[in-house]
């Protein structure tokens, strides 16, 4: 999970790259991440990736399009697409619903 959020601002970053990172081939990787998640491993990449974009939407310093790139996406309707499957409201809902 460390190197992933290292590499979150990297939109390129991939299974593979992880892999290789890990110093394991990626039928492995899947295979470990399946085991220990019960999720795929672009899933849990786009977990965290999404989770870290809501952290950002909260400390309510950041624009959308920032938080899209900071988080590693090149568009902001692919952000919200993901957004909206993982918390089921769009960033800017999100956003506004946590107002303090």
């Amino acid at each position: 999970i460390h190197i992933i959020e290292a590499n979150l601002s990297n939109a390129d970053f991939n299974v593979k790259m992880l892999a290789e990172q890990l110093n394991m081939s990626q039928p492995t990787l899947y295979r470990k991440v399946k085991q220990r998640r019960d999720l795929s491993v672009i899933d849990m990449i786009r977990s965290i990736r999404i989770s870290k974009a809501a952290t950002l939407i909260l400390e309510n310093r950041y624009s959308i399009q920032e938080i899209s790139e900071m988080v590693g996406y090149s568009d902001t309707r692919t952000l919200r697409k993901h957004f909206m499957e993982q918390f089921g409201v769009s960033p800017s809902k999100y956003m506004g619903s946590t107002d303090r």
